[in-house]
This record gives structure tokens, sequence and C-alpha cells, in this order.
């Protein structure tokens, strides 16, 4: 008997082989049922050979956080790349395809306060190595700060990568940061079709040039922070149009809370500084689900229901936000499955990385939740400790992106921070019990890291 194994990514579905049971369409050939987390001390960092500059090959700490970025610094100076292999920092929303151990992966590389990029790599062992073959989209390509603590203060650029297939072409989504822009304004789009090297080197966005020149926008999004992925067996014909899960982020303040969330539950800062040292946050968060025929202009569905709750204040167990990048499944009996990324008020961020978590539904729409914040597959540790491997994921963990082994078992590739913060403020008490990192600690922030499930 053959069976039918594949990579399942952000609800991608690809590399199927012949099958002698039949599948309904888009199926992953697995059959459907919990998941449960190795041991945490098996997660590993994954590393990379070559490409940008990387937060270890210098040993970039709190207090000089671009060690080695430039050869000399100031306008006469030049960006350094990575020429042995590095832990892959500062790498993070990982999209991966592929099959067995060879996979095809694309990163959102970000230094903190300096710059951002869209980075491409392959791996030949599964993911614990990557080769990086192109650096595209940076947003302050080759531009040197002062030193080598003063980053130029802008790594607002294009992130939360998505690539779906819609009428025989492949179409890259972005997130633009720019302030007054991100989740307000429609996602980027490039054909990539004829590869990644078409895309261009250097695309900064601002404030002026929301848009670059040439490059479309997403209409019909509610406040899109990106796709999360293609609902599998949609998109196969004019009859059965292309659906995607997108996230729907209203961004609010504490003087104008997100529209939506009830004023009465709203986050305090007594719930986060004394975590992550940040306030409460007042954006709103949900998944919605909706439709296209051309990639560009999307029908919305409505929101999903079953995840989180918008107005869950709660500190410790709560489900207030969720995340834009997960993977997206569909079992052989034609239900669903999604691993996912969740936050709550503790962290005082609504970018969704107090846990990863996974949720059933039989129609994409509506979820049951398996793995919540009471019970997830990964969490953050705010007691901060220093060992390894959790010290690379012990103050953020997001971005799921789950791989098909080929043996009933999943990989599970996710982005981690040693903070909630990418550099942590020094000298201050951060934690329960509370640590106090200095400027002589190491920069840990934006690790790939990999974790396998099971049945």
């Amino acid at each position: 008997m053959t069976h039918r194994f594949l990579m399942l990514v952000a609800g991608l579905t690809l590399g199927l082989c012949a099958c002698t049971t039949e599948t309904v369409p888009g199926s992953s050939g697995l059959r459907s049922g919990s998941w449960i987390p190795a041991a945490a001390n098996t997660v590993q960092a994954a590393s990379v050979t070559n490409g940008p500059w990387t937060l270890t090959q210098n040993a970039a700490t709190l207090a000089h956080p671009l060690a080695g970025y430039c050869d000399t610094f100031g306008p006469a100076g030049h960006v350094q790349v990575n020429t042995t292999k590095t832990l892959m920092q500062p790498y993070y929303f990982p999209l991966i395809t592929g099959s067995g151990q060879t996979l095809d992966g694309y990163f959102d590389y970000r230094v903190k306060d300096q710059d951002e990029a869209l980075v491409h790599a392959t791996s030949k062992d599964g993911g614990l190595t990557w080769t990086t073959d192109a650096t595209k989209l940076r947003l302050n390509a080759g531009m040197c700060p002062a030193n080598d603590a003063t980053p130029l203060g802008n790594d607002n650029g294009q992130g939360h990568a998505m690539i779906l297939t819609v009428n025989g072409k492949q179409l890259l989504y972005t997130l633009d940061r720019v302030s007054g822009v991100a989740d307000s304004g429609g996602l980027l789009i490039h054909d990539v079709t004829a590869g990644v090297g078409t895309l261009p080197d250097s695309e900064p966005v601002s404030v002026t040039t929301p848009v670059p020149v040439g490059v479309k926008q997403t209409a019909g999004l509610l406040n899109p922070d990106g796709i999360l992925g293609a609902v599998p067996g949609t998109g196969t014909d004019a009859s059965n149009p292309l659906k995607v899960l997108y996230l729907n982020k209203p961004k609010g303040s504490k003087a104008a809370p997100a529209q939506g969330l009830d004023p009465s539950k709203l986050c305090t800062d007594t719930q986060s500084k004394p975590f992550t040292t940040k306030g409460a946050n007042y954006d709103r968060t949900e998944l919605r689900m909706a439709s296209t025929a051309d990639g560009v202009t999307f029908t919305d569905l409505g929101a999903l229901s079953g995840l989180n709750n918008p107005n869950d204040n709660a500190s410790v167990g709560g489900f207030r936000y969720i995340g834009p990048r997960g993977s997206l499944l569909r079992y052989t009996d034609g239900s669903y499955g999604l691993f996912f990324s969740g936050g709550n008020c503790q962290d005082g961020d609504s970018d969704a990385y107090h846990f990863i978590g996974y949720a059933h539904s039989t129609d994409a729409l509506n979820w049951t939740i398996d793995n919540g914040a009471a019970n997830p597959l990964v969490q953050v540790d705010y007691s901060y400790p220093a060992s390894m491997p959790a010290a690379y994921s012990t103050g953020r963990v997001y971005s799921p992106t789950v791989l098909a082994n080929g043996d009933g078992t999943l990989r599970l590739i996710f982005s981690g921070y040693r903070t909630g913060k990418p550099l942590p403020d020094t000298g201050v008490a951060t934690g329960a019990p509370a640590v106090t990192f200095q400027g002589t600690d190491a920069a840990n922030y934006r690790s790939i890291l990999i974790l396998n499930l099971h049945r």
C-alpha cells in the first residue's frame, strides 16, 4: 500500500504523491485528532551558513546590538554579511515549503531599529541549517549607523510574508509596517511566479510612499495584518474561488481603544509591566475568512468563531489576541486543524506571542480549541530561565509553521525571543521572580526554533 505524505505550510498543501486511499480535496493525508508536543528540552535552534549579518557572528550585546554590522560605522561604512555558521538571528515569521529533509523558506529578517528585509533560503536537513540565496525588499540597504550602539531608528519595512497561488500565479503578500499604514491599508502584492530573484533588492516604504511604484495593494480585506493562509481544497476553479484566513487588527490606544472592545474589560499596565516592562495594549485582533478570484480584490466572509476573545482581560490563561501566522491543514475526513499563536494582557502587546495552540473545525469557520492558553503546545516563561534551549523563547513564541514528517508526526517551526522586547531594558527588574538584564548580556531575539509533535 502506498501512502500520501506532504508538507503543510500556512494553509498551502504541497508535495503530494500517489495514494491508494481516496481523500477529500486538499487533504493532508493525515487523520484528524489532537497533537502532543515533544519534551520542551528537545527544542532545537536553527542555524544559517551565509546571508546577511547575524547577531552572533560578532557577539552582539544589549549595549552594542550592532556589533560587527558594518566594517566601519558612519556614511563610509559597508554593511557586513555572515560568512560562517551562526544562529539564525534575527530571523522570524518562517514561511516554509518542501518535503522530507529538503525545504524552501522565506523569512522576515529584521534588525531591531536598523533594517528589515525578506530572505529566501533552503535547507537539506529538515530546517536545522539554512543557506540563503536572496535578500530582497530591504528597507535600509547598505546604510551604516554612527556606531554599533545607536541604530538608525527605523525597522518598519515589509513583513508577515505569505505566498498564494492564484490563477496559476505565485503572489507574495507583505505587510507595510509604516505608521499610519500598517493594519489599515491593504497588503502589498508582488508577482513571484518567475522566482524570488525578480524582487528588487531594495524597496523602502514610507509615509509619503506607502505603496512603492509598480506594486499592487489588496482591496476588501479589513485592517489586514497578514494572510494566515489558503483554505485547503479551495481555488480549484471559478465555481470554487480561493478562500483565505487573514488577521483583522484594528489599532487602538489608551485614549482611543480599538473599536469593538468593551471599555470595562481593557488590559492594564499592572498586568504587563512587571513581566515585560511594557504598558497595556489597546488593539483588537480576530481571524476572518475572505475569498478572491484574482488575488487582488477580496470579499470578506466574516469572522471565525471559537478562537480568541478580544475582551478576555485575564492575565494568566487568557486568550485575548491571535496572530497572523499559522498553519491550516485538512484531514482525510474533511475536517480542519489550525496551529496558531495567542496572547493575553500579561504581554502588553497585540502580536499574540504568549503561546502556540491548536484547534479543530468541520468548516474552517467555527473552531474548537484543543490546545489553548491553559494547555499550550509551547509557551513563554516570564521567569526568564537562562538555560538553553529555553532561553531562546522565554519572552516570545509565535508565527508557527507546521510540516508533515511523513511518519504521522509533525514538525513545528516557530519564532522565539529571549524577552518580550527584542532588546530588553537594562538595569530594570523584569519577570517573576525578577531578572535584571545587563548591557553585557547577549542580544538574543528572533530565533527560528524546531519542535516535533506526535499523537
